[in-house]
C-alpha cells in the first residue's frame, strides 16, 4: 500500500509546471512530426478503405497494374484519412497529439504498476515518454508502443502472483487475445512484439531452479490464433516474413543502428548499467533479464526497435530505488526540458513552407502525366491521385507479395544506377520525374539534354524534372 504523503508547495508548483511543460512538448512534437512522410500513403489507403468498405486486393496506386497487395495497418490508415478529411494537415497534427497523449497515459499506467507509487511513477513516465519523440506521429508506432505497455502491465500484474483463480486466468487469456487482435489490425508487421513480451515470462529461473510457465506458453498460443482474426487472415501475422530481403540496398534510416551520439545510445548504456546494478543487488528476475537483453539486442541493430528500450528501463529504474531527492532532481530537470521545448514550436513556424504543394502544382494533372517516383518521392503524390512507379514500401512490390509481378529489384537498380536508364524510361514512357536529390537518376537526368529541371523541393530533398517537349 502506498503511503500518503503531503505535497509541499514546491512539489505542487513543480507538478503544475511539469503538466504545462508536457503539453508544450506534446504540441511541439505534434507540429514537427506531422504530416510524416508515410502519412500520405496512410491517408490514401484509408480513403480507399472508407469509400469502398473493403481492403484493396491490388496496388491500385501504381503504374504497374494488378499487383497483389496486403494492407497490414488498415485501422491506422482509416484513422489518418478521417483526421485528414476532417481538418487537412491540421487534423493530422491533432491526431498526432492524440496518439501522443494515449502513449503518455499508457506509459503512466505501466510505470504506476511497476513502481507502486504514483509520485515516483510520474517522473519516470515523463522521462521515458519524452525519449520517444522520434516515434510520435500519426504512423502506427505510438499506438503499437501503447499496446506493448498495456500488455507488459497485464503480464506484470498477472505473474506477480504465484496462483490464479479460474476467473483470473480466463480474464488474462481474453485480454491477451484482444491485444493480439488489435495489434494485427493496427500494425501487423509488429505482431511479433506481443509474442516477445510473453516469451520473457516462459522460462522461470528462481532459487537455482528452472521451470516453464505454462500460463505464458498458453497465452502465446492463444495470441497467435487470435492474430488470424483480421481481414488479411494468415497474411497479417506473416507480413513480416513476406518483407524478408525486400529492404536491402535502399539504405533505410530506420533499419540502421542508432548513432553513437544519439539519445538511444545513451539509453542503451543506462540500461546496461541498471541491469548490472540489479544483478549485483540480486533484484533481477529472469523476466527482467530477458526483456532487457532482448530489447538491447534489437535496438543495437535497428533504430526502429529503439522504442523497446523504455520497457526494461521502467522496470529496472524501480530497482534503483528511484525515490526522494533523485526523483525531485529529475522532476525539475524535466520541467526545464518541457518548458524549453517551446523552442520546438518556434522552429516549426520558422521552417514552415509549402514546398510540397508547389511541387505537386508544377506537375501536370494525374491523367496527363506518366510519373517516375523513387523510394523517397512516391508517397507525396498519392493523396492527389497520381499513379506512381515506386514508394517507401518495397516489401509490397517484392516476390512474396507481388508474385511474378514483383519489381523491387528493378526499382533498386534504378535507385543505384545499375540499369540502362534510356531503356528503362522508354519501357514505361516516363515524361515527368520526381527524384531524390543527388540520386543516380537525378545525375542521369541532369546530364541528358532531353530532360530539364523544373523544381527543387528543398524541404523534402526531391527534385522535379520533365522530358523536353519535342
Amino acid at each position: 500500500m502506498e503511503k500518503k504523503k503531503l505535497l509541499t508547495l514546491t512539489d505542487k508548483i513543480s507538478y503544475v509546471l511539469l503538466t504545462i511543460g508536457a503539453c508544450i512538448f506534446m504540441t511541439g512534437e505534434g507540429l514537427i512530426s506531422n504530416p510524416d512522410h508515410d502519412s500520405f500513403f496512410l491517408i490514401d489507403l484509408g480513403r480507399y478503405i472508407v469509400n469502398n468498405r473493403a481492403l484493396p486486393k491490388t496496388a491500385y496506386w501504381l503504374i504497374n497494374k494488378d499487383l497483389p497487395t496486403v494492407v497490414q495497418q488498415w485501422m491506422c490508415d482509416v484513422s489518418n484519412y478521417l483526421a485528414y478529411a476532417a481538418g487537412g494537415y491540421t487534423g493530422l497534427v491533432v491526431l498526432g497529439i492524440l496518439f501522443d497523449l494515449i502513449l503518455l497515459v499508457c506509459m503512466f499506467i505501466y510505470c504506476r504498476e511497476v513502481f507502486k507509487r504514483s509520485i515516483a511513477a510520474v517522473a519516470a513516465t515523463i522521462l521515458l515518454w519524452m525519449s520517444l519523440g522520434e516515434f510520435t506521429s500519426t504512423r502506427p508506432f505510438s499506438i503499437t508502443i501503447s499496446v506493448a505497455l498495456l500488455e507488459l502491465t497485464l503480464l506484470h500484474r498477472f505473474f506477480s502472483k504465484e496462483t490464479h483463480t479460474k476467473k483470473e486466468t480466463i480474464k488474462f487469456f481474453v485480454l491477451i487475445a484482444v491485444l493480439f487482435i488489435f495489434q494485427v489490425n493496427w500494425q501487423a508487421s509488429n505482431i511479433l512484439f506481443p509474442v516477445f513480451w510473453l516469451l520473457c515470462y516462459v522460462p522461470v529461473i528462481k532459487d537455482g531452479k528452472f521451470r516453464i510457465n505454462l500460463y505464458a506458453a498458453g497465452a502465446i498460443g492463444i495470441g497467435l490464433l487470435s492474430s488470424l482474426l483480421s481481414p488479411n487472415g494468415i497474411n497479417g501475422p506473416l507480413y513480416l516474413l513476406y518483407s524478408k530481403g525486400s529492404l536491402k540496398g535502399f539504405n533505410i534510416y530506420e533499419c540502421r543502428p542508432p548513432e553513437i551520439q544519439s539519445v538511444f545510445a545513451i539509453m542503451i548504456a543506462v540500461l546496461i548499467a541498471l541491469l548490472t546494478y540489479a544483478a549485483v543487488k540480486r533484484k533481477l528476475t529472469s523476466a527482467q533479464f530477458l526483456l532487457a537483453a532482448g530489447c538491447i539486442f534489437m535496438s543495437v541493430q535497428y533504430l526502429r526497435c529503439c522504442w523497446t528500450l523504455v520497457l526494461p528501463l521502467a522496470q529496472l529504474l524501480e530497482s534503483f530505488e528511484y525515490f526522494g531527492k533523485k526523483e525531485r532532481i529529475v522532476r525539475w530537470a524535466l520541467v526545464a526540458a518541457g518548458l524549453a521545448s517551446v523552442l520546438m514550436i518556434f522552429r516549426y513556424f520558422d521552417e514552415l513552407s509549402d514546398d510540397r504543394q508547389k511541387m505537386i502544382d508544377c506537375v501536370p494533372a494525374p491523367d496527363k502525366v506518366t510519373l517516375y517516383t523513387d523510394f523517397n518521392s512516391g508517397a507525396y503524390f498519392l493523396i492527389d491521385n497520381y499513379k506512381i512507379y515506386f514508394d517507401a514500401r518495397p516489401e509490397l512490390y517484392h516476390k512474396y507479395i507481388a508474385g511474378d509481378k514483383a519489381f523491387t529489384q528493378e526499382a533498386l537498380d534504378a535507385w543505384t544506377g545499375d540499369i540502362d536508364y534510356e531503356k528503362f524510361i522508354a519501357k514505361y514512357g516516363f515524361d515527368w520525374f520526381a527524384v531524390s536529390n543527388n540520386s543516380k537518376m537525378e545525375l542521369y537526368l541532369e546530364s541528358d539534354p532531353d530532360y530539364e529541371f523544373v523544381f527543387d523541393n528543398e524541404d523534402d530533398g526531391i527534385s522535379i524534372y520533365r522530358r523536353v517537349p519535342s
